[in-house]
């Protein structure tokens, strides 16, 4: 049994960690476990990281979220070894796995096009390895989002407008997708992405829509929480 698994059950049986401290502790303890791991698995980590990005990135880490994960490499080495002695102890402990193995450029090139990589990359956040890899993505990420502002804020009117439709208002519904509804989660995030493009929030609003985002995000740890399913 790994440690991620040990620290993940000791935490969900500790009911006074709710909300975003319920997160934050358990991406410290999947932190802490991925950075052994990769410890032992990589002698040489010139040229290679371990990057979260998402919601993972973000420090949002629910008990049912998935673990999203870029394991960047330097053009002349190759990650192959690394990434099977990586992915497979996590598939191992039964959580969920988001996973990519690139290059930088190879990162870049698909976020000018495909805009859920273009928001992951938004949050990327050092674990392990070259950090000097990281911190190209991460501020290479943001001058693209922010070269391409226009097109993307465009595309995530777009989806917003689509998703609503589909999902409903998380405030009138009696069983809300508090994820994806209309005011739920994902509206928190697109706000953010937004911002990041272009600061256009109102005095006050940036705590206002941390604080429904909290609301929202305790919520979501305790459904999860007590019906061990992620919906």
């Amino acid at each position: 049994m790994t440690v991620a698994v040990l620290d993940r059950a000791a935490l969900l049986a500790d009911t006074t960690k709710v909300g975003r401290d319920f997160c934050a502790a358990y991406t410290a303890a999947v932190d802490d476990w991925l950075a052994a791991l990769f410890a032992d698995v990589v002698d040489d980590a010139d040229g290679l990281a371990l990057v979260a990005v998402g919601g993972y990135g973000r420090g949002e880490l629910a008990p049912g979220s998935d673990l999203d994960l870029l394991l960047l490499h330097h053009p002349k080495r190759s990650a192959d070894a690394a990434a099977q002695a990586i992915w497979y102890p996590i598939w191992d402990t039964g959580l969920k796995l988001g996973h990519a193995v690139r290059t930088v450029k190879e990162a870049l090139t698909l976020a000018s096009s495909d805009l859920d990589t273009a928001t992951s990359l938004l949050s990327c956040r050092h674990l392990a390895g070259d950090r000097a890899l990281t911190t190209e993505l991460a501020d290479e990420a943001l001058a693209l989002w922010r070269k391409r502002s226009k097109r993307w804020l465009a595309e995530v009117a777009r989806s917003v407008r689509e998703r609503h439709r589909h999902q409903g208002e998380v405030a009138f519904l009696l069983e809300p997708d508090l994820k994806e509804g209309r005011g739920g989660l994902r509206d928190v995030h697109a706000l953010g992405w937004s911002e990041a493009a272009r600061p256009q929030l109102d005095n006050g609003d940036p705590e206002a829509l941390a604080e429904a985002g909290d609301v929202l995000l305790a919520v979501r740890v305790e459904l999860h929480r007590r019906t061990g399913r992620p919906g």
